[in-house]
Parts: structure tokens; sequence; C-alpha cells
């Protein structure tokens, strides 16, 4: 009976997770495990292989659908003991054990790198507070940007991310956190002021501030496998009632001057205003679109001579309070094959040739491909040194992020599509682009990956790593390693 159950779920997963290995029909040490994880009493909801459908939902939560491992179990704590006690038993068992904070990896280690991890998902350690007078928050790891920014609104303030609502706190906030406010308030990193944080020996640390150098880690490199991150204290801005969005159209053979026009122009403007570069590669577009806190009459004065220079076909204002500008299009947002590319401009800009070799490849690439500038400079994100925190980049003009859209994950279509990505990938790094990668961004393919998301502040975080998780509990392909002999000076 157990034999065909499990034969039937081999086939629920196969539905939804076609051309996947499939899982191994038990993972090391799992029964230990199951015994472990009952001594502890852990209250939340414990997921093993045998619980089908309970552990198919978790497998099928998973956003990006390229890589897609099987767990050996699926913790859901519902407090902070719950979840030092998943840390205690796979210390113990020697089960290797990540973090998953309720939205999605580029790569999928939310779930590890390979079958057989255990994964504790953090969907219920949702909590928020807010102090109006200190401007503050604290905030569980369960929540997602789009939860952050409701309750942050409702409360008349805001706090700098991504631009994509769906996605966790924990591992965007403590890795980066690019978006439109970062300009104004500078990254998301930036702005933490606190952790409580499970460490490897499963000691729960309730003020990361206390320790220094982990707090200085968790500050651009807390998803690289420090601990689990379950609360962050952060500093929250008070915020406009009304903003404005603002949409510019431009032909697609217009992107090499729209790219001269920002180069020429992006760090002269207001801190109020962020812009972003917008291509789409089916069909063939451009926009520019962007954030301005503030009214539409404010903001026009600002833009004049961006559009006397880049001659847009129309432009569009349109005011709205914060939150609904950060959400819209959220709810139309479905999983895919997707991979993901990052790249930094310095503060010069994208060359002419950079450009024409950008917008040859979008336009000749052949899956779907749609591709993010933001501009980052002459704002507060450039205002912090390189080794104030672990996150390095500082001091570029604007960030891109190429997104692929694949048709599957092992087709002969989607191979050609990965290999072409990747040559024009080291090309045009190689060639008009930073050295340094975004590493929220993360890419499996890259070459020196320490380095390019790290820089010399790497050897600094083995280091760290090597105090607070000797025994490399938490690892992954591109987790911070106990002991290197790479140099990033």
């Amino acid at each position: 009976m157990v034999s065909y159950l499990y034969n039937i779920f081999l086939l629920i997963v196969t539905i939804h997770a076609s051309q996947y290995p499939l899982p191994v029909s038990k993972c090391p040490r799992e029964d230990s495990l199951r015994k472990c994880l009952n001594q502890y009493q852990i209250k939340g909801p414990v997921i093993f292989r045998d619980n089908f459908m309970a552990y198919n939902k978790d497998i099928k939560f998973e956003y990006n659908k390229l890589f897609i491992y099987f767990p050996v179990a699926f913790v859901h704590p519902i407090d902070e003991f719950d979840v030092q006690n998943a840390v205690k038993c796979a210390a113990k068992l020697n089960i290797p054990i990540v973090a998953r904070s309720g939205g999605h990896s580029s790569e999928g280690y939310g779930m590890g790198d390979k079958d057989c991890y255990l994964v504790v998902h953090l969907v219920n350690l949702n909590k928020f507070s807010i102090d109006r007078n200190s401007q503050t928050a604290v905030i569980g790891m369960g929540n997602t940007l789009k939860s952050l920014y409701y309750k942050v609104h409702q409360y008349g303030f805001a706090f700098p991310a991504g631009t994509c609502p769906n996605i966790g706190v924990g591992g965007h906030i403590t890795g980066g956190g690019m978006g439109l406010l970062n300009r104004k308030f500078g990254l998301s990193t930036d702005n933490i002021l606190d952790a409580q944080i499970v460490l490897a020996n499963g000691t729960i640390v309730y003020n990361a501030k206390k320790y220094p150098e982990l707090f200085w880690a968790i500050q651009g490199a807390g998803n690289a496998g420090y601990g689990i991150v379950i609360a962050l204290t952060l500093r929250i801005y008070p915020i406009q009632k009304i903003v404005t969005s603002l949409t510019f159209e431009y032909d697609f053979d217009q992107i090499p001057l729209i790219f001269s026009v920002m180069n020429q122009l992006g760090n002269s403007f207001h801190q109020n205003l962020t812009l972003y570069i917008v291509v789409y590669s089916d069909p063939l577009s451009a926009s520019v679109t962007g954030l301005y806190l503030g009214s539409a009459s404010e903001l026009q004065p600002h833009m004049q001579e961006f559009i006397k220079l880049s001659i847009p076909k129309s432009v569009s204002y349109v005011e709205n309070d914060l939150y609904n500008i950060q959400i819209e299009g959220s709810e139309i947002l479905i999983s895919d094959f997707i991979k993901s590319k990052s790249f930094y401009i310095d503060s010069r800009g994208l060359s002419y040739e950079g450009s024409k070799y950008f917008m040859r490849f979008m336009k000749s690439f052949k899956c779907k491909l749609h591709s993010e500038i933001l501009l980052i400079g002459g704002g507060r994100v450039n205002e912090m040194r390189r080794n104030e925190s672990a996150f390095v980049h500082r001091g570029f003009l604007y960030h891109i992020a190429m997104f692929a859209h694949l048709p599957g994950a092992h087709s002969k279509h989607s191979e050609l599509c990965f290999q072409e990505l990747k040559n024009f990938s080291q090309h045009f790094q190689k060639n008009y682009a930073s050295y340094e990668n975004y590493q929220i961004l993360i890419d499996r393919q890259l070459d020196n990956w320490q380095c390019r998301y790290y820089g010399k502040n790497f050897e600094k975080l083995v280091e760290i790593k090597r105090k607070y998780d000797p025994y490399n509990l938490f690892h992954w392909n591109q987790s911070i390693p106990t002991n290197t002999n790479i140099s990033c000076n």
C-alpha cells in the first residue's frame, strides 16, 4: 500500500514538475530526523514526503521552476523555538538545512542545491510591529515585500526595497534590496538596524547588533549562510501621501539614445526621482518608467531636459499613493522557468558600443527576454563606503537586471537560449560592464562569484562564517564557505 501511494505521489510531482529528476524513495537519516523533530515537539507543521499533498504544495510554492529539488522535509515554524529545534536536529544528524523566507530564489537555493535538504519555511513568522516615534518596524521573515509595503503604508511610512512585491523579505533585505526608493533612502540592507538570528549551534541571537561582525555580514550577505534570520528591525520613512509614476515610450531603436541621455543626466537628478529603462524582446519595446516622491506638477520640470534629449513617443504621469504604485501588476505574476543575469555599469554609463551590443542581443535572442535598468547614481546608495557593510556594490550609475523566460527546464530550445545568454553575459561583462554582479540575482553559472558578489569583503565574510558556522551547516553552491584560497584584493 505504501509503495502504491508513493507511486501516486511521483505521478503528482511529475505532472507539476515535469522534466525534473524525481526524488529518491528515502533520504539518508530521514527516520532519525523524524524522531528528533518529534522529540523536540516542534509546534508548526512538519511535512515529510509521505504527506503527499502537503509536500507537493510546498514543492509547487517555488516560483522559479528551472531548478526543483526534493527536500527530506519542510518545517513550518511558528516561533523562534521551532526554528531553533529544527537547526539543532539538522546539526545533530549532519543534515544540510536552508531557510525559505516565503518568496523565491533565482536559482532555487531556498530548497538547497540538491535533494534531501531540510527546509525551514518561515511563512508563518509574519509578525509586524511599528514604532512611530523612533520610525522603526520589526518584521518577521515570513512577510513578503507586498505585506511589508502594505503594513508600513497603513502608518504613513515607506521602506526602500524591490519592485517584485511577491518575494520574501528575508533574502532580499539581507542581500541588498534595490528598488524605486534607493536614491532617496538607500538600499534595504542599509536600513537594517538589528536582527534576530538562529545560529548553527542552536543559539538564538535576539540582538545581532551586539555582535558587530555578524551584524556587518548580514547587511549584504545575510542570505549567504550565517544562520536563519527570523526577524529584522528596520528604519522606515515618513512618505508623501501623493507620489507620481511616469512612463515614457520609445521606439526600440532609440535604446542607444536613451542610454546616452541617462549617462549624461542620471547623476544630477533629484533624489526624490528614480528611473528605470525597461526593454522587452517580445514584442520589441523600450520605455522609461519611474517614481517621483511628489506631485506630477513638481516632477515635470525635472524631466524637461530628459524629454528634450531622448525624444520619447509619448509621455504620461500618474499620481497615486506609494503602495498602489509599488504593487501594480503584482497579481498577474506567475511562476516560470527563468534565468536571470546581473550587471553593474560604472559612473560613466554604458558606452554607445555597449548599448548597441545590448540592443542587438535583445533583438536576436531566441527566447523571451526583458531587461530592467535601474538608476542608482546620484543617490544614497553611493554615499556609503564599499567596506561599510558586506554589500560592496557602490559607486555605480545603474544596474542591469536581465530575465530570460525559457520554455522548459531541459528542452533543446531552452539549452540553446541558455548558451546564448551565457555567451552574451561573458562578452558584455568583459567589455562593457563592471566586474561585479548583484548577489540577489544569484547565478550558478557565474565564474569567480565570490569576488563578483562580495569584492574585497569576501575574505572577511569567510572569517565570520568560520566563527559562527564552523561546521558549515548552512551551505549550498554559492554560500559563504568556511575556508578559501580565493583572494579578491
